[in-house]
């Protein structure tokens, strides 16, 4: 297996037995609400928070049931 990062290669570069890895953090915030961020798979859970990228609610909300479901907001 040859693990690539996702945000350097293109997708016509993709070759068979390539994979592509991604660590996702939630975190609740202050105002009742929470988000998700994505980052690199070798990174630190705080690493992702402070500097991933932000997740669209529609990719979060699937992959977080407790979040989901505990009356806190989707951060826009």
């Amino acid at each position: 297996m040859n693990f690539k990062n996702m945000d350097e290669v293109r997708p016509g570069d993709v070759a068979n037995g390539d994979c592509f890895a991604v660590k996702i953090v939630a975190v609740a915030g202050q105002a009742n609400d929470w988000a998700a961020y994505r980052g690199l798979s070798s990174w630190t859970d705080e690493e992702v928070a402070r500097g991933g990228s932000k997740l669209t609610e529609d990719q979060a909300v699937p992959l977080f049931y407790v979040l989901r479901n505990s009356g806190r907001t989707y951060r826009r």
